[in-house]
């Protein structure tokens, strides 16, 4: 079975994995450099219970995501010869109000209904799992299972283990369309004309995938929202759990840097950092933990999320095209959900059950809009 995925971040070589393992012969498209966008932007966050702002189908198919990411990074490593510095650390979810102590402690009664693993922390209990954290915290929920991993080294992983099993990864070669005839997709045309042709097409070009033609029909709309992050160095261990707040985030790296973000901007195709999105994102991290005030800056960048109008990812086949998969529109959480798409994508192709109910992301709810 020759399957083209377009896309080379993280999910696209999640895909392309799974596919390669199968034994299917796969190719990636890739527009620029692999995991160069949202991939290499991210914070890596595979937090499921911090992230999920609301219950739901999106919150109960993260928990499964993140104990399916547990399941396959030891494979991952083994397989791809990338370390990706999975931690366990777990996440401080900081209020420091009383309107975020109500926020918070609602989220931690809706999350319980799921099974989730949620403690609620007075500050003095917060402080002892993390001492950094500002004096101003009035209550906090520790989320012991939540996790990270350096996000570029993981996507490094993925397509170096999809390399190794077998796909073929293609740099500089953007999809202008896919080729469908007779209600089946049968290849893919890159912008300088040629037609490479397939008999399953994925589509997981993240914040791309409402550009690429030959399924309109579908009306799969996909937008940018982007996200600038800051990073400080630090010494290593100075952070020892991420900590989230309704005012951002601080993700520690075991190399001592911490990442700081971010913002959340309809800006199009503009990755611009600006003085507005750093002043805003360093005033919150200031505020959850203020010793780190002093940290030298490093550096700055932007990245692109891959949005849906409902916030939902689209996961499953085209109505159109039944030989067409969509693995897109992860929005915030493709760090996440990245195992969990690969396996649910590569066992759709194959006839075989998905590990979860995938219709509330099915691609066929936009049709007809």
């Amino acid at each position: 079975m020759k399957v083209r995925v377009i896309g080379g971040g993280i999910i696209g070589s999640s895909v392309a994995w799974r596919l390669a393992r199968d034994g299917a012969a796969v190719t990636v498209f890739e527009r620029g450099r692999i995991g160069q966008e949202a991939s290499w932007a991210a914070a890596g966050l595979i937090a499921p219970q911090a992230e999920t702002h609301e219950p739901g189908p999106l919150f109960e198919f993260s928990l499964r995501a993140r104990d399916a990411f547990e399941a396959i990074v030891d494979h991952l490593i083994a397989e791809g010869g990338v370390d990706p510095e999975y931690d366990r650390a777990g996440v401080l979810y900081l209020a420091l109000n009383a309107e975020e102590r109500a926020e918070l402690e609602e989220r931690a009664r809706w999350q319980r209904q799921s099974d989730a693993v949620v403690e609620e922390l007075t500050p003095a209990e917060a402080r002892r799992i993390e001492p950094a954290i500002s004096p101003a915290t009035v209550y906090a929920l520790h989320l012991p299972n939540n996790r990270r991993v350096d996000n570029r080294k993981l996507t490094q992983a993925y397509a170096s283990a999809a390399a190794r099993a077998g796909a073929h990864l293609l740099e500089g070669a953007p999809v202008d369309a896919i080729v469908v005839e007779n209600g089946a997709a049968t290849g893919v045309r890159l912008h300088d004309g040629t037609v490479h042709d397939g008999d399953v097409i994925v589509n997981a070009a993240g914040s791309w995938a409402g550009s690429i033609r030959g399924l309109e029909a579908d009306h799969v709309e996909i937008h940018p929202v982007r996200g600038q992050m800051l990073c400080f160095e630090a010494r290593p261990g100075l952070l020892k759990p991420s900590l989230y707040s309704p005012r951002g985030y601080l993700v520690p790296r075991r190399d001592g840097r911490i990442l700081a973000g971010s913002t959340m901007e309809e800006a199009g195709y503009n990755k611009c950092v600006t003085l507005a999105g750093m002043e805003a994102i360093a005033r919150g991290a200031a505020e959850m933990a203020p010793s780190l005030a002093a940290l030298p800056f490093r550096e700055a960048w932007a990245g692109f999320r891959p949005a849906t109008t409902d916030r939902l990812p689209v996961l499953g086949p085209s109505p159109s095209a039944p030989n067409v998969f969509y693995a897109t529109g992860h929005f915030r959480s493709g760090i996440l959900l990245s195992a969990i798409t690969g396996e649910l994508i590569a066992d759709l192709i194959a006839g075989r059950k998905p590990p979860v109910e995938v219709a509330p992301f099915a691609p066929a709810r936009f049709k007809g809009r």
